[in-house]
């Protein structure tokens, strides 16, 4: 295909993402079952393989969505196996650490970017390849949730740990574990700040540093800023807000700037200890806490009789996790995720429920949601679009391509804008489809199609298989392609796309041959993958 059309046909495809190009249909229609088919594999997996949608039809829907329920870590024993060679996965900065000279900062600076780069290509691999679909999309979920950026400090040492400790065990857990399991995660600690926060100076310290400065300047005014400059040194209220605010409550809800100052009080003295020979790295400094009385949502907090400081951060999670604007936040944020970027009131509602009724166990809550009679509205009918992520992994997966470079693969995506475990805000990366319908991002995406489609992206290739049995007759691969890798249709701009390439190629005698043939499927292929249609899930 020359290079002038390509490019036509890329500047096409950007234009198309920002019109809804999906096929026309009536918006109170009900789904068919085929259409339930293809909702239910694009928001419950990474992307539909052939083997999936063969297996959800020999299921049927409910036994299909049970079985991703029901299905523990023995269903992907043989990727387990394959991830056995990744020597960092799920240790400790401790471990990780002791393989490396105190001495020798080259060591140490190789570790960091060899537990770094070994997390972001299981976190790739689980997504290809897991039977747990449900499981795996649940734990991008959490990982962006509880954020962390592996390129602050010790976060790279500490955040494979964080992922296999903190976060993995508890997806159909209940959601306080999780909270807790984080909270108590050295990568938490350290990228929130908390790792260093302390209690302000005792009231001696404060009146030898008015005295010190009242002798040395004269002035009372100066005096009293320095006190007060001392009273806050030490306080970090990054966690503190982060917790309320991202994790558990949501924006201002429910929680003031007082609130957040105690929290972070509750909070100080939990710490890490990297010289520990044992553990995970996680230390509660008792001389760093603040040991004053302390009030949260107009409530004091008790002090606790062994460990006050370590039992008033662990009251203080419990209080957020039986509040009921954290019940809804994350019913909110899991509806948002798998049904629509607006999330629909009664589904929500639903999730509030389950999450009330049941203290917060999360299998129950999603279940609610991904069976709520609502999901399968055609208002939510390929309503979501996909973050680079999910477009990399998805088009791998429906295309059985096989992945000989994961690297390839967290560079493909890191090149669409989403840097897996390397957001430093700690929102986490956007999850809705504003962030990600940009023009200049669909041309890359396009790329990226094209060069897999076409076998010239390093590190992964799509077996001959694929191509195997398509029709010889170069006016019916289109429309086989095309249910392949978008069973939901094509619009009418795509279509017009797809057809027009065939015939250009028929009328100049390039898909004469079994090779035109051949050139012609792939960038077919390419087309179908860097679509608009494609891009919706």
């Amino acid at each position: 295909m020359p290079v002038k059309f390509l490019w036509v046909l890329c500047l096409c495809t950007c234009a198309l993402v920002a019109q809804n190009n999906a096929p026309r249909r009536d918006p109170a229609s009900p789904l068919s079952d085929e259409e339930r088919a293809v909702h239910i594999l694009s928001r419950l997996t990474w992307g539909a393989r052939p083997a999936d949608q063969a297996a959800l039809k020999s299921l049927g829907l409910t036994a299909w969505i049970d079985a991703q329920f029901a299905a523990d870590a023995s269903v992907d024993a043989a990727l387990a196996k394959d991830l056995a060679r990744f020597k960092t996965l799920g240790r400790t900065f401790i471990e990780i650490n002791a393989a490396a000279s105190p001495t020798d900062q080259q060591q140490r600076n190789r570790l960091r970017q060899q537990a770094s780069t070994e997390l972001k290509q299981v976190v790739v691999l689980r997504a290809l390849h897991s039977e747990r679909q449900l499981f795996e999309v649940l734990a991008d979920f959490w990982r962006n949730h509880f954020n962390v950026d592996v390129n602050k400090e010790s976060v790279a040492l500490t955040a494979t740990h964080y992922e296999e400790a903190a976060l993995r065990p508890n997806i159909f857990g209940k959601f306080a574990d999780m909270l807790s399991a984080t909270a108590h995660h050295p990568a938490m600690l350290v990228y929130l700040d908390n790792a260093l926060s302390r209690r302000a100076p005792p009231r001696s310290e404060l009146r030898m540093i008015e005295r010190r400065v009242r002798r040395q300047t004269g002035s009372e005014q100066a005096a009293r800023e320095q006190v007060e400059i001392a009273r806050q040194s030490g306080l970090n209220e990054n966690y503190a807000r982060e917790l309320m605010e991202l994790h558990t409550l949501g924006v201002d809800n429910g929680y003031t700037q007082k609130d957040v100052t105690e929290v972070a009080r509750a909070f100080t003295g939990w710490s890490v200890d990297f010289d520990a020979k044992e553990g995970s790295g996680f230390s509660f400094k008792q001389d760093m806490h603040d040991t004053e009385p302390k009030v949260v949502f107009g409530k004091g907090l008790q002090e606790g009789r062994r460990e006050e400081g370590l039992t008033e951060g662990e009251a203080v999670l419990k209080r957020l996790c039986a509040h009921e604007n954290t019940a809804e936040f994350i019913a909110k944020k899991l509806t948002r995720w798998f049904v629509n970027d607006n999330p629909p009131a009664a589904i929500v509602a639903a999730g509030k429920d389950a999450f009330r009724n049941t203290k917060g166990d999360l299998r129950a809550v999603v279940k609610a949601i991904v069976t709520h009679p609502d999901f399968y509205s055609r208002e939510h009918f390929m309503a979501k679009f996909k973050t680079p992520f999910e477009f990399v992994v998805s088009a791998l997966r429906v295309t059985d391509a096989t992945v000989v470079d994961a690297n390839a693969v967290t560079e493909a995506v890191s090149n669409l804008g989403l840097r897996i475990y390397n957001m430093e805000d700690p929102t986490g990366w956007a999850e809705t489809a504003e962030a990600w319908r940009d023009p200049g991002v669909m041309a890359l995406r396009w790329r990226f199609a094209l060069a897999l489609a076409r076998g010239t992206l390093r590190g992964v290739v799509i077996a001959p298989a694929f191509y195997a049995s398509l029709p010889a007759d170069p006016m019916e691969l289109g429309n086989t392609l095309a249910q392949r890798i978008v069973p939901q249709g094509l619009g009418p701009a795509t279509a017009g796309v797809i057809e027009r390439l065939v015939l250009q190629r028929v009328s100049t005698g390039k898909a004469a041959d079994s090779a035109g043939r051949d050139a012609l499927a792939k960038d077919l292929v390419g087309v179908l993958l860097g679509s608009p249609e494609f891009q919706q899930q």
